[in-house]
């Protein structure tokens, strides 16, 4: 069924009569108390809850969560959605004023087995390279946007997932892989790619009215800001891809990998400086022009290989996973060496972020995404990616910045009330915060 519920019907109706477009983003300004405070101040960006460490008995990760991020984006249970329809009541139930967004893949819709059925039984769905086949990741076909039925269906699926609950439980959607990247299809054409990117557009501004006129929620993108493109010089509709091209349909855009990923020397582990510098004027134009930014910083040099890290632990799922690192620095093998190493190198993550912070940049420091993967200290029994206590720079004071940061070749420097930072986008080990 395709928006199937009384009330999603009623919600895109009135999304796509009066198309309301939220002016403001929902997300609450943090202030400038401390670098990262355990209430609310400067984190969002967390999802899956799905190891048995965090049940519904045993609600510290709840209490956890809402006392230490001001939203959280969750990818949806594989098995059975309704164990995240209530995790949603019970974080609401704690701190109503949490913002609560439902995880999905642009491009390849909802995560889910139930979702994954309505897929493969649409084939007229998939989208099609220039010889008619299809075009499919490991996870499934990429998804024809053009399609207004696509659009329909993937926008309101935590809808039909939430029902009568949607409006009191729901703050929006995060959709991932919103970037532009014109290479990624094999056997496509630019004029096919550039149309199929155009639907994904709509997808983003459908569920920005959507989400917005249902309670004003509104739309995250991850790769949105359009920072990594720009190394390629790629072009769309004339104009060189910066955070425009997708952020002007987005509220929110999430930067996984900040700081590296696409920004660094695959040997060295360094930043690729001129890279790095785009990356935090990307940042600072679009939080400036009145964006909300989630900057999701890995430890270190970690790179998009995901490994797993085993612990030796009793159950088997008492694990977390890990980034791999690049460069001649070797990633710890122990739990308690990958802990210290997070800690040793928190730093080359806060300086970048108080660079380009102001009140409506959020940060994420963490290996992953899961709960025990970093975003959280865990109680003694449940391994976790980071220390059993929140990392001592996140509450030193900060106050105010004195002004924007200044930049001067490759060098950037920022004076805050009660710190100064420095940044050098040729060395990591410079980055420095000085606390006076």
């Amino acid at each position: 069924m395709v928006g199937g519920s009384p009330l999603y019907a009623a919600a895109l109706a009135s999304a796509l009569t009066v198309a309301f477009i939220p002016s403001t983003v929902s997300l609450p300004s943090h202030g400038w108390d401390c670098v990262s405070c355990k209430n609310n101040s400067m984190l969002a960006g967390n999802w899956a809850i799905n190891s048995p460490n965090f049940n519904m008995t045993d609600l510290w990760w709840a209490h956890t969560i809402v006392s230490s991020y001001a939203a959280l984006a969750i990818n949806l249970d594989n098995h059975n959605t309704s164990v995240s329809v209530e995790q949603a009541k019970i974080l609401k139930s704690i701190n109503p004023n949490f913002k609560f967004l439902i995880y999905e893949n642009a491009e390849l819709g909802p995560l889910t087995k139930d979702a994954a059925v309505t897929i493969n039984a649409h084939p007229e769905w998939w989208c099609r390279d220039d010889d008619g086949n299809v075009l499919k990741s490991s996870q499934g076909p990429f998804l024809n946007h053009s399609v207004r039925e696509v659009r329909n269906w993937v926008n309101g699926y935590p809808l039909e997932v939430f029902g009568n609950d949607s409006k009191n439980l729901l703050d929006g959607v995060f959709y991932d892989g919103m970037d532009y990247n014109p290479h990624q299809f094999a056997n496509t054409n630019i004029d096919r790619h550039d149309a199929w990117f155009a639907a994904k557009m709509m997808l983003a501004d459908e569920a920005r009215a959507l989400y917005g006129g249902l309670n004003g929620g509104e739309l995250w993108g991850n790769g949105a800001l359009g920072v990594t493109a720009r190394y390629h010089n790629y072009t769309y509709e004339h104009n060189l891809v910066s955070w425009h091209t997708c952020m002007d349909h987005i509220d929110t855009g999430f930067l996984e990998g900040a700081g590296s990923f696409w920004y660094e020397d695959p040997t060295t582990g360094e930043w690729i400086p001129d890279f790095f510098n785009i990356f935090l004027e990307g940042v600072i134009n679009a939080s400036t022009a009145g964006k909300s930014v989630v900057l999701h910083f890995s430890p270190g040099t970690s790179t998009g290989a995901i490994s797993f890290h085993p612990v030796n632990a009793t159950p088997s799922y008492n694990h977390f996973l890990t980034a791999s690192w690049v460069g001649p620095v070797q990633l710890p093998t122990t739990a308690d060496g990958i802990r210290q190493a997070a800690a040793d190198v928190l730093v080359q993550a806060l300086a970048p972020f108080l660079i380009v912070v102001n009140e409506h940049v959020y940060l994420q420091y963490a290996w992953f995404y899961e709960m025990q993967d970093g975003n959280i200290p865990c109680p003694a029994g449940i391994e976790c990616g980071m220390p059993a206590e929140w990392y001592p720079e996140f509450s030193k004071p900060l106050g105010p910045p004195h002004a924007p940061a200044v930049k001067n070749g490759y060098i950037w420097t920022r004076e805050f009330e009660h710190a100064s930072v420095y940044v050098d986008a040729r060395s990591r080990s410079a980055s420095k915060i000085t606390w006076h």
